[in-house]
């Protein structure tokens, strides 16, 4: 008789493994503890193939997530500036500030990418100037641009 039977996790709090996973475990402590309580099944042949199979789906769509989203940077740093037209009052301001959301309108016009407004990470801009925003694609995914503010009369 076996000592150790192999159990697929079903939660992700056992041992610091993730869900899914297949481990080697004591075969009392699987049938007593584990699989009673809901935290893991028993790994049966057919189990292995549906969880191995479901992985490499896993895998594909984040390889696919990935080059998705390494074009949408590769297309935002090939902003160079951004330029957006306000009407100015006295001593250079601007009527009103510059938003995320005027630059997430100046972005999808122009590169047809939308942005959430989470994403766009811009300091208060209420005056004619120059300066650089932060636009998140990812997590750790940053791009810096050039925001130009150009003041038009009417």
């Amino acid at each position: 008789m076996k000592k150790k039977v192999q159990i697929i996790i079903k939660n992700n709090n056992f041992k610091k493994e993730y869900k899914g996973k297949i481990v080697s475990v004591f075969r009392g402590h699987a049938f007593n503890y584990l699989i009673p309580n809901g935290i893991a099944s028993l790994a049966t042949m057919n189990q292995i193939k549906h969880h191995e199979m479901f992985s490499d789906i896993a895998k594909k769509e984040e390889e696919a997530n990935s080059i998705a989203i390494k074009k949408i940077k590769s297309r935002v740093e090939k902003i160079s500036k951004i330029t957006i037209y306000k009407k100015i009052g006295n001593n250079k301001l601007i009527f009103g500030s510059v938003k995320e959301k005027d630059i997430i309108n100046w972005i999808y016009k122009y590169t047809s990418i939308k942005f959430e407004k989470k994403q766009i990470q811009i300091s208060n801009i209420n005056s004619v100037n120059i300066s650089i925003i932060k636009i998140q694609i990812k997590q750790n995914m940053i791009v810096t641009v050039k925001l130009c503010i150009i003041p038009y009369n009417t």
